[in-house]
């Protein structure tokens, strides 16, 4: 997620050039093949690709809707991940007692680091590569992250707050994130059958495991399901189409207004050279707005442009570990190139 107020013009520049130089060269390409080959025949009237165009730029404001819509419906889940995190905490803290007497400190400490295996093992689960992720890592909007324990791309992520028999338990299992939340509710009954949990207590705490239960499902549904394909994939076409044609209509209109002001031979030429950069500009603005859609509506792949759950974890752990008075407290993660992961 970008924190900067704008994104660079070097960030545009690098990854837009093969589309800006792509496009002008085609369009160098139609005049050529126009102006100097005589191929008139190819100019077409400017109507039916202004209707294209108008077609094409609702299509992508719709798309670029629903990819949003995606991209915060994860944001805000990750919202409740932060809150239930801080009211496992405090249930932690001030529920599990008995009457004269208080549970060994390492009880309540077994329990934190356990919640922070689980959110980390989740943030772990929604990095791993899928079948989803985009190959292109979007070069417009920055790098993917590779290959780095604090953006939650190797175990070792979730590893350093479990034992090590804990370790070779959990990871047998398919879901390591499911199977943490499960033995943390059978340390709660454990904690009951030991006088230190009564049923109420015992209840509450409960519900938040299951509020965690929903939250992870949540991810996990956006993680598993693709941004619609019809969508997705004919919002690229048009804007192709569009971008392919644009050229081809606009020589029409120059070559129009030449005839009209009555312009020499070669200050015609030179006129209808005119069209290639404001052909490049109106391309771009159709290019950049898919790119815009294209980039949001996959929030868990690691990208620039995601919810940076590797920072929220960072969040949730400070909380925690501050709650426990621990001495250990990690750094908040700092953006890297304005990108916060």
């Amino acid at each position: 997620m970008y924190v900067r107020r704008g994104i660079s013009a070097g960030r545009l520049f690098r990854g837009s050039w093969p589309f800006l130089l792509g496009a002008s060269i085609w369009s160098a390409i139609v005049v050529y093949l126009n102006e100097y080959l005589g191929l008139h025949f190819l100019s077409i009237p400017v109507t039916p690709i202004t209707v294209i165009g108008i077609a094409v730029s609702l299509y992508l404001g719709f798309k670029s809707t629903s990819a949003y819509n995606r991209w915060w419906e994860a944001r805000t889940i990750w919202g409740g991940v932060i809150n239930r995190s801080r009211d496992w905490g405090s249930s932690v803290l001030n529920l599990i007692h008995a009457e004269g007497r208080e549970p060994d400190p390492a009880i309540r400490a077994e329990l934190i680091e356990r919640h922070l295996a689980w959110v980390n093992a989740l943030a772990y689960q929604l990095r791993a590569s899928s079948r989803f992720m985009r190959a292109d890592p979007n070069r417009l909007f920055g790098r993917r992250i590779a290959g780095d324990e604090r953006y939650h791309q190797t175990r070792a992520c979730y590893r350093r707050f479990l034992s090590e028999a804990e370790i070779e338990a959990v990871e047998k299992k398919a879901n390591v994130a499911t199977e943490l939340l499960r033995r943390q509710g059978d340390r709660l009954r454990a904690l009951v059958q030991e006088g230190f949990l009564d049923s109420y207590r015992q209840v509450a705490m409960m519900g938040i495991l299951a509020a965690c239960y929903d939250m992870q499902g949540a991810c996990e549904r956006i993680k598993n399901t693709p941004f619609p394909r019809q969508i997705a994939n004919f919002g690229l076409m048009f804007t192709w189409v569009f971008i392919f044609l644009l050229p081809l209509a606009f020589v029409d209109i120059f070559e129009s207004e030449t005839d009209l002001h009555g312009l020499s031979a070669s200050m015609s030429l030179e006129y209808v050279l005119v069209m290639i950069p404001f052909t490049v500009l109106i391309s771009w603005v159709f290019f950049i707005m898919e790119k815009v859609s294209d980039s949001t509506k996959d929030p868990f792949e690691g990208a620039a442009t995601d919810v940076p759950i590797s920072s929220l974890c960072r969040v949730i752990e400070i909380d925690l570990r501050q709650m426990m008075d621990a001495e250990d407290v990690p750094e908040p993660l700092k953006p890297a190139e304005g990108v916060l992961y």
